[in-house]
């Protein structure tokens, strides 16, 4: 195979390159004809237009389907806080998800907590990121790159997994590129005002999620590549810029370190066999990403201004991350790199275009025809990120659906001790019950701890004794469900018979009743 080569234009984060100027009676002159006025406003609008509506449709599909995942219930749980409880809890826990949390107060209170409720503002998010990566593809390339990057994005399947995700990753997608295409525009046309969108989009980035802050690698190239008199100037005002954006974010990033050891504890050591399945836990499917990185290997690094800030907007935070991983701490997680995506389907959408101005003979059916293959090998996937037990942790709707179905009043519900989802995600999905087995352990609810973990009585058999029905609820699948609760088995075993047993995905539930 031939490598595909990008044409040298005009470069438009060249601060000397002025835009073109409209002609006499208003268009925008073409190679060799003029361009009507609504041609070219079209031209403007759709490539970003087009995959951003798109998106947004494809991501409102089934979005309710897929059980909350544990770090889902934790939001909706967060989110059912007072805005002092969620600001007591940051020192303790979860500081780097704070701004988040209390985005969500705000629009749960408005919304409702419905699945797609709480999924909506993330499903915007990661529409309007296609729409910007869409955007900035056709102001670095042409109106064409911009418009085959954001359809690419479409049918990743994990752009659907995580628009549809109540966490803040959708997010830190969007200011990702956000980031870099007002940077851009900063260089290129100067005005304070300009520089005060960028460094709230870098801080608004970092209030999402402080590790896509590692995009910043790829704005450093691109003040770098600048002809050296405007480097010179645009350099100090950049980094000023961005230092003005990080100063804010410095106490959230202080106790984000104080608290990784209980945050991050269950992420593994990065291996070789880790860094070797990343491009598939990024895309949500091996075929899609090896597809994508495929077509990026057939980019022509030529210009390579406009080229390598996209490339380090991709590569940055991989190697940082990585580096970080092996030398301090293991954050090797497939969706703290989900920024990566939009770089990627800029470079394989250069590819596949040649980043060549207007429509050549042989370029549309050859758009057509990859991303139709693109979209084919995306299906598997695409189903996948909608089916009910999709996301991570136990199937909480289906536990709720077992206990709804066969409790009775009386009955009483025990939780492993010190876990933080298991009780969120069955208050989720007990509420409006006709009967919800009352939870006899709670001493104090975690929203009044400043913790994700309730307080519990210390003496737990004698809390529930007496209770006809006992409940126990595991997060795992496991042979004995007494593990739940070692403390409780002498008094299960003896006063108690078991008289049913469920294992839905990723859970234990098992019923005890009175003898006698």
């Amino acid at each position: 195979m031939t490598e595909t080569r990008t044409t040298t234009r005009a470069d438009v984060s060249d601060p000397r390159v002025a835009p073109p100027r409209p002609a006499a009676g208003g268009d925008v002159p073409g190679p060799g004809r003029r361009r009507p006025r609504v041609a070219a406003w079209l031209t403007r609008i759709l490539p970003a237009a087009v995959p951003g509506v798109l998106m947004l449709g494809i991501a409102l599909i089934q979005a309710g389907r897929p059980t909350l995942s544990w770090d889902e219930v934790t939001s909706a749980e967060m989110a059912s806080r007072s805005v002092p409880q969620i600001l007591a809890t940051m020192p303790n826990i979860d500081a780097v998800f704070g701004f988040y949390y209390v985005l969500l107060h705000w629009w749960t209170g408005l919304a409702g907590t419905s699945e797609v409720a709480l999924r909506l503002p993330s499903i915007v998010a990661m529409a309007a990121g296609v729409a910007v990566a869409a955007e900035l593809g056709r102001r670095l390339f042409t109106p064409l790159a911009g418009l085959v990057a954001g359809l690419i994005l479409c049918v990743v399947p994990n752009t659907s997994r995580y628009a549809a995700e109540a966490r803040p990753y959708a997010f830190a997608c969007f200011f990702s590129v956000l980031a870099l295409l007002l940077l851009v525009e900063a260089i290129r046309r100067g005005g304070a005002y300009r520089w005060i969108a960028y460094g709230l989009s870098v801080l608004m980035l970092g209030l999402f999620h402080l590790v896509a802050l590692t995009t910043l690698v790829a704005h450093a190239a691109l003040v770098a590549l600048q002809p050296g008199g405007r480097r010179r100037r645009r350099a100090p005002i950049w980094g000023g810029t961005v230092l003005a954006a990080l100063l804010p974010l410095a106490p959230i990033a202080w106790l984000g370190l104080r608290q990784q050891d209980v945050q991050l504890h269950w992420v593994e050591p990065i291996t070789v066999r880790g860094i070797a399945g990343m491009p598939a836990g990024i895309a949500g499917s091996r075929e899609v990403a090896w597809f994508l990185i495929g077509m990026v290997a057939l980019v022509s690094w030529r210009p390579l201004r406009r080229l390598v800030p996209v490339a380090l907007l991709a590569l940055g935070p991989l190697t940082v991350l990585a580096a970080v991983s092996y030398l301090i701490s293991p954050m090797w997680v497939a969706r703290y790199l989900l920024v990566v995506l939009a770089p990627v389907a800029i470079l394989a959408a250069v590819a596949l275009t040649g980043g060549r101005d207007g429509w050549a003979r042989f370029t549309v059916p050859r758009v057509v025809t990859v991303l139709l293959v693109l979209a084919a090998v995306a299906v598997p996937g695409q189903r996948a990120v909608r089916a009910q037990t999709a996301k991570n942790g136990p199937d909480y709707q289906a536990i709720a659906k077992i206990i709804g179905r066969e409790a009775r009043p009386g009955d009483v519900v025990v939780y492993p001790a010190g876990n933080r989802a298991i009780r969120a995600g069955m208050d989720y999905y007990l509420a409006g019950k006709p009967v919800v087995p009352a939870d006899p352990l709670v001493r104090v609810p975690s929203a009044r701890t400043g913790a994700l973990i309730a307080e519990e009585y210390p003496d737990a058999a004698a809390r529930v004794a007496g209770a006809r029905r006992v409940w126990l609820v595991h997060g795992s699948r496991v042979p004995d469900p007494l593990t739940t609760r070692p403390e409780l088995r002498g008094m299960l075993t003896g006063g108690y018979r078991q008289v049913d047993l469920w294992q839905p995905k990723r859970a234990t539930v098992a019923l005890y009743e009175l003898r006698g």
